[in-house]
């Protein structure tokens, strides 16, 4: 009586298990390679940093301004920040927000933005007009001659105003740009 009794139990458990296990998953995102189950134009991706509870990774509403974004993370903070200005801002896919404590009663926004390794890792697409010389140089098959013939070119004649455009750049050829078009924004 007592084995069927385990074994009934046993059974049961595992079927609750999985169970659990089937409903966790979403068929719709399968095989997405990124950190965030998929970019989407209506969240922006940011990232916390430094005097605040739970620094880190957070998604948020398109519009959301980066005094509801302290409100949500960081309540306690809100009251002490010094450049108030800043809270009016709206927050953009990348941003990084570094909060710093002068003292108890006063604290400070710094506004940055993530290097296309971290953009590319959470699946947040790049902006060539954007990008800086170490951004360019980080991409695969990039390196640091491509890097600054990009960064000349985009001195010498301009925004790129769409993807493609950047076959104006002598190295940068079709291949190259096709096996680089997963990580960019269509312009």
């Amino acid at each position: 009586m007592e084995r069927k009794r385990r074994l009934v139990l046993w059974l049961l458990s595992a079927l609750i298990v999985t169970a659990l296990i089937y409903s966790g998953r979403d068929a719709d995102h399968k095989g997405v390679p990124v950190a965030f189950l998929r970019y989407s134009s209506a969240m922006n991706i940011v990232r916390l940093k430094g005097s605040v509870p739970n620094p880190g990774v957070y998604r948020f509403p398109e519009r959301t301004k980066l005094k509801s974004v302290i409100n949500m993370t960081a309540p306690l903070m809100t009251g002490k920040i010094t450049n108030k200005a800043l809270l009016e801002t709206s927050i953009q896919n990348g941003d990084i927000f570094e909060m710093v404590a002068k003292d108890r009663q006063h604290a400070e926004i710094t506004l940055g933005k993530m290097k296309a390794k971290e953009r590319m890792l959470l699946g947040i697409p790049l902006d060539p007009n954007q990008m800086d010389f170490a951004d360019w140089d980080s991409l695969p098959g990039i390196g640091p001659g491509l890097a600054q013939s990009i960064m000349d070119d985009r001195q010498k004649y301009g925004a790129f105003v769409s993807f493609e455009a950047l076959q104006r750049v002598p190295g940068m050829g079709e291949k190259k740009l096709n096996a680089l078009k997963k990580y960019f924004k269509c312009l």
